[in-house]
Formats: structure tokens, sequence, C-alpha cells
């Protein structure tokens, strides 16, 4: 009897390690209980023998309660209309915990194979990151919340992303903490560790290598500014409201007013800025094909300069009309300059997979998934008078290595989102946070306005210049700073970086691998 009620404490207890090592990401990053719960169940499953079966398992709950609250806002989506999808919120949350549990799980099955303690971590630490790369593609894929994400709250700490990216820092976070473990195991002991030891200096010393190029960074902030400026614009009006059809032409006036206001408001004047920048879908009308309101929008637009903003487009192919996310550039003449459509669509949001195999009791959810067509991935946007800019549409935004054109980089990474489906919760923090990434890896400009959420204009180096809060009602007027746009190591190489750094802890741990641990 007590050995069940042992297990089911176990059994717990690794379910609530899971569920606070989530809050090692934003917004709750520097609360340190994350952390601790993590280096705790690394302590559980590397310090204690565990059969193949048992670190399977153990890691798998832990997985299942880490991933299942760390992406526990997508519920919110479900909530906006009236709760008439409440009763699938629970369904979504095991969903979200048993398969991303598995990106846990595998790591520590095969971690399983090494005969003693430091070849077990070096062997988790190499699959796990190596699992973070395939949750990037597999099932179109969702690299929400990379470990390595964890860091964006400190800019020196993210440096290192321009060298071995996102999921190398991923690598790096996990070797402090396998190393924290291992300390903390030998001071049990009394016994000095080495590898323990070893496992903190080395991505210490990549660290304090990498943050001086955030020193560069404040050097540039004494330079002159640039005569670009931008305008953020975000209205923060509520997704219940947002595609009303009584309130259409109330939420367009809304965008258009606060992109007029000027020194009477305690803002530059309009006709200063270079860019007035709205957010995710922000005009209810097809501005292509709408005259009337895009003469209108001609407000909003400074003299001389130009608006970015994300609209609904429709196209004609093959005699069926084609909706696509998208983002134009309209210059104050209230021409069309430019547009980016939006390549890589949300699953179950902007279509549905095999819709029509789908069963007829999930009509009611299917009914509401939209079927948009698919953009032209990496298209630059050129208009003579801005800088050639990148698109991303939203969530493309998470994906390392998948935002920017190859051939020719851009200078800015043009971001337009809308976070209202997630309401005041993780969810647009963690957003904000993959745009942070991103601008370091590739070292480039990334203006992030969003319908609601957080709005940001975001330096190669990750510092954050000017930014609108959550739910916030208002604008935000940055300059930009020169270099707009660098070359990084990892803006080069990509992810052969990481992988390569993958290889060869695997390759350490195999060669860890010929001593047994007694204790292991």
């Amino acid at each position: 009897m007590w050995g069940k009620i042992a297990k089911i404490l176990q059994i717990w207890s690794v379910l609530g390690a899971g569920a606070v090592a989530s809050l090692i990401f934003p917004p709750f990053t520097n609360a340190g209980a994350g952390y601790t719960a993590l280096i705790l169940f690394f302590m559980f499953l590397f310090g204690l023998p565990h059969t193949k079966k048992g670190l399977f398992w153990w890691t798998y709950l832990f997985g299942f309660a880490f991933y299942a609250v760390g992406f526990c806002w997508i519920n919110n989506a479900l909530l906006i209309d009236d709760d008439e999808f409440i009763a699938y919120v629970p369904l979504i949350i095991l969903a979200i915990g048993l398969f991303f549990g598995l990106f846990w799980a595998i790591p520590a099955l095969v971690s399983g194979w090494g005969k003693n303690i430091y070849a077990k971590m070096l062997v988790f630490t190499s699959v796990f990151v190596f699992m973070e790369w395939v949750r990037s593609f597999i099932f179109t894929g969702f690299p929400w919340n990379l470990l390595g994400t964890a860091l964006s709250h400190n800019e020196a700490l993210i440096q290192g992303a321009a060298y071995i990216g996102t999921y190398g820092l991923s690598l790096m976070l996990l070797l402090l903490c396998m190393g924290m473990v291992l300390i903390i195991r030998s001071a049990y002991r009394r016994r000095l560790d080495k590898g323990g030891i070893l496992f903190i200096v080395v991505p210490l010393i990549f660290f304090i290598f990498a943050a001086p190029r955030f020193e560069v960074e404040k050097c540039l902030m004494c330079d002159e500014m640039n005569d670009f400026i931008v305008r953020l614009v975000q209205p923060s009006i509520p997704q219940t409201f947002k595609w009303h059809p009584a309130l259409a032409h109330k939420n367009f006036r809304q965008y258009i007013d606060l992109s007029k206001k000027g020194e009477q408001d305690g803002y530059l004047p309009l006709d200063s800025v270079s860019l007035v920048v709205w957010g995710e879908t922000a005009s209810p009308y097809f501005l292509d094909r709408d005259a009337e309101h895009l003469a209108e929008i001609k407000e909003a637009i400074p003299q001389g300069g130009f608006l970015a903003t994300g609209v609904l487009r429709l196209s004609m192919e093959k005699g069926e009309i084609v909706p696509y996310n998208s983002l134009f550039i309209i210059n104050d003449n209230a021409e069309i300059k430019d547009y980016y459509d939006k390549a890589h669509l949300v699953p179950f949001g902007e279509y549905l997979p095999f819709r029509e195999y789908w069963p007829e009791f999930m009509s009611p959810v299917a009914d509401i998934v939209g079927n948009l067509g698919r953009g032209e991935q990496y298209k630059n946007m050129h208009v003579s008078g801005l800088p050639v800019m990148g698109g991303a549409v939203c969530y493309e935004s998470i994906f390392p290595k998948e935002v920017l054109n190859p051939r020719e980089k851009p200078e800015i990474l043009l971001v337009v989102a809308n976070d209202g489906w997630y309401g005041v919760s993780p969810g647009p923090y963690q957003h904000l946070a993959a745009a942070q990434m991103r601008a370091v890896e590739e070292g480039i400009t990334v203006i992030r306005s969003a319908n609601t959420g957080i709005s940001a204009v975001i330096s190669p180096y990750g510092k954050i210049l000017g930014r609108i809060g959550l739910n916030e009602v208002g604008i935000a007027d940055v300059s930009l700073h020169h270099p707009l746009a660098f070359l990084t190591f990892y803006g080069r190489f990509g992810n052969i970086i990481p992988l390569v750094l993958v290889l060869l802890v695997l390759l350490l741990a195999l060669r860890l691998n010929v001593v047994p641990n007694r204790d292991s």
C-alpha cells in the first residue's frame, strides 16, 4: 500500500516539476522557480537508477506537463466565441501534452544507452536539441518555446544566437543545467566532480565570448540617429470586436486616427515619420479591390512616406477566389507598391489538413477554420524610398532560419501579428521573444506591429528600441540605427552550426561511454 502511495506521489511530483519548469519562458524568466524545477528533475532522472522504460515514462510525464502548461494559452482561442468550444479545451491540453511530451521522452530513452552519468547527460542533451530542430518542421512545424528562448530576458545572454542560433543556445543551457546537477551531486558526496565543472565552464566561456557583441550595440546608440523613423500603431481591438460587421469602419478609423497623432498629442509630426506600421489584417476591407477605403487610408500616411498594413487579399485562381493573409506597402498617393502573402500557414487555423476526411461531429470546429492561399516563401518587398524588407505574418517569425530570403537578405524584417486570440497570457510575450531571437540570429532589424499583443522595434542585437505593451492602445515612434542588418555566422551557415554541435556532443558521449558508473 505504502509503495503505491509513494509511486502516486512520485508521479504527481514529476508532473508538478514539468509544470513549474515551463516558467523558464517569458514572462516568468526571472522567477528562478522554473530552473529549480528543471534541475531537480534532472537530479531525479540521472542521479537515480532507472531502466530505459523508466527513463522514457518519467520524462514523458515531465514533458507532458511542461508543454501542456507552457502552451495552455492556445486554448484561449477556443474561448473567444462565448465559450462555444469550451468542451474541447481538455482535449486540446491532452493532445498537446501527449504529442509534445515525446520530444522530452525520446531523448531520455536514447540516453539509457549511456553507461555512466556523463554519457547519459550528453546523449540526452544532444538528442533533445536535435528533436527541437525536428519540431521545427514535423507536421508543418511548431518551434515555439525553444529552450534557448528562455534567455531572451537578457540581451547579453542571447548574443550567442548570432553564432550558433537558438538551437545552439538550447544546447548550452542544457549543459549548464546538467553541470549544476553534477555539482550539487558532488557537494552532497563531499567529493569534487571535475566533469561537472567542465559542463558549466564550457557554456560560460561561450556566453562570455559572445556577450561583447551587445557592447557594440551600446556604442551605436551613441551615434547620430538615422532619419528613418517608424511609427508602430496598436489599437488593441478585442478579438470579439475585430471582425464584427457593425464595428468594421470604427475599427478602421481607430487605426487611422491613432496614426494621425502629432505634436499636439505629444508625438512627432506625422510627416516626419517614414513608415507607419499596422498589425495583421488591420484593414477589414479588401484594399486592392476597395478604392473608397484605400483613398481614406491616405489620412494615415505621411507625406512622402509609406504605410505597411496587414490585410486580406483576394486572388482569382483557376476560376475560384482565393484569399491570402497579406502585408501591403502603400504610398502617400494610396497606391499599393508591393505586397507579401503569408507562406507558412497555421494548420487548424488558416487551413485544415485533410479537411475532407474529418468526421461529422468535428464540423463545428472545421467550419471555423479558414482555407487561405499559400504565398511565395522568402518574397522580399522592393519599394523605392524604403529599405528592402522581408515579410512575416504572425507565427511565421517563430521559425529559425526560415524568415529571410537566403539569396537576397533584406535590411528589415517586417512582422505583422494579432495576438488578440490569446488574451492576457504568456503567449504574446513568448511570441515577441521569438522575434527577438530571429533579430539576433540573422543580424536584422525587426519591426513588429500587432493589432493587440506587444508591438516592438528590435535592433539586430536583440535590443528592444521601442515598445507598446500588451493590450495597450497607442503608438510608438522609433528612430532606426545603422546598420539595419549585417551578416552573422549563423545567418551564413544556418542550422548546420547547431547540428554540428549536436554531433560533437554525441561523439564526446561515445568517447566517455567506456566506463560504467556504479551509481549512475
